[in-house]
């Protein structure tokens, strides 16, 4: 899905790709942010990093295509398209399936009374669920300032479907795992965390699996 036409304002561009560059670092860094003594947390927030590290893909290779020849353009995004789509892919369900395990494991022992609850409590009962909002609304507000930005480089942006869904995706499930981590008690907060990392997992598998398909005909006009 990549990007391209003339009278694109530069500065404006690269400021937006500077702003996603920061909002997959928060997502990546927010791990190490929350679980400062080993604990598994934040992994609602981190698992984004899927779908915005594929925005992130689009906006890189909207910006090679400002610098590099048209003819090598195709077979360039072609190639990178399938290599990024089966990285998110397998990485995905193998993180998709941690979480499950953590979430499976969490669960059991909630409701393994009383041995198990103590343990759950003692393990994963205590949730920093105000640096993770923090961590949460900053990536937020990145992401709106990524969409002003790159409304401001060229309105044609909004154009493109692709883009603005992803985009929008990439919001929503930002709103996901904030709403999980609010509407339940601080106790319970470690497990619809962990929820929120299953369904942002899959929703980032999804749309790679969608890149993965729109590769094909690229590689094949290429390789002909």
């Amino acid at each position: 899905m990549p990007v391209s036409f003339d009278a694109l304002r530069t500065p404006f561009f690269w400021a937006a790709f500077v702003v996603m560059v920061l909002v997959f670092a928060t997502d990546i860094g927010s791990s190490f942010l929350l679980g400062g003594k080993g604990e598994v947390q934040g992994m609602g927030i981190l698992y984004t990093a899927y779908v915005d590290g594929l925005l992130l893909y689009i906006v890189i290779v909207t910006g090679l295509s400002l610098i590099v020849p048209a003819s090598i353009q195709g077979r360039i995004h072609g190639i990178s398209s399938l290599i990024v789509s089966l990285v998110v892919i397998i990485l995905g369900i193998i993180s998709i399936f941690v979480a499950l395990g953590l979430l499976i494991l969490m669960v059991s022992l909630l409701l393994a009374v009383p041995f198990g609850t103590i343990i759950y409590l003692a393990v994963y009962g205590h949730f920093e669920r105000g640096a993770a909002a923090a961590i949460l609304s900053s990536a937020m507000g990145l992401k709106f300032l990524f969409v002003i930005l790159l409304i401001l480089a060229h309105q044609k942006f909004l154009k493109n479907k692709g883009l603005v869904m992803l985009t929008l995706t990439s919001l929503l499930c930002g709103v996901i795992v904030s709403f999980l981590h609010g509407f339940v008690p601080l106790p319970l907060v470690s497990i619809t965390d962990a929820l929120a990392a299953i369904i942002v997992g899959i929703v980032g598998v999804i749309w790679a699996l969608f890149f993965l398909i729109l590769s094909i005909p690229a590689i094949v006009k290429a390789v002909k």
